[in-house]
């Protein structure tokens, strides 16, 4: 592991070279979903939910349907269905342990971001469930968020990644595929294409 002689290690020390956010920045920071998060929200397809455990340890886990999908119950409620996955249930463990949840939704095209951060639950609620459900499948599980802090950050690190613009995506010709990974990581015992064909019958049959 690399060793490093300069590292920051104090607040003061963080705030001598980056300075202290500017009164704007530190305002837009609202305690609810007003419109605009609302709106926001029923037109993103894709978050991310960072979690972490009572040790720290923490996991962020991507959650993706059609856009609208994140119900908003009230302006301090959300809530997100849990779709067909692995099984592993970082995120939903992790809460188990400790309810503090990070929520980082985007709406392609748009290029500023949504982040909204509370403590959560793992509910079973059949009309909520039922609420949430797609080809005519309701989610098992759904995750609710008591929402404490919400703000829209500003699109700096959109336009350096060029994210939603083609032209500066990267040439991916030479990555391997998923099966290829999968079997190297793992050391499975079946080949890369018998892991991609499975993959491939599960992306159609087990979405929902």
């Amino acid at each position: 592991m690399p060793q490093f002689e300069d590292v920051i290690t104090t607040t003061e020390q963080l705030r001598d070279i980056l300075g202290f956010p500017a009164e704007r920045v530190q305002r837009k920071v609202i305690n609810g979903l007003d419109k605009h998060c609302r709106q926001f929200i029923s037109l993103s397809p894709f978050l991310l939910i960072a979690t972490a455990d009572t040790t720290g340890s923490m996991d962020v886990s991507p959650k993706g349907d059609p856009p609208g999908f994140v119900q908003v119950l009230d302006e301090k409620t959300l809530a997100i269905p849990d779709r067909p996955g692995n099984k592993r249930a970082d995120g939903f463990l992790n809460i188990i342990e400790n309810p503090r949840i990070g929520l980082f939704f985007l709406v392609p095209g748009y290029r500023e971001t949504l982040r909204v951060s509370g403590s959560a639950q793992i509910v079973r609620n059949s009309g909520l469930r039922d609420s949430m459900a797609m080809n005519g499948k309701s989610p098992e599980l759904a995750l609710v968020v008591t929402i404490e802090e919400a703000f829209f950050h500003c699109a700096k690190c959109v336009i350096r990644s060029g994210l939603w613009q083609p032209d500066k995506w990267p040439d991916i010709s030479d990555m391997p595929g998923y099966g290829q990974i999968t079997v190297d990581h793992t050391r499975w015992h079946e080949t890369p294409a018998e892991v991609e064909l499975q993959l491939k019958d599960s992306y159609v049959k087990n979405l929902y």
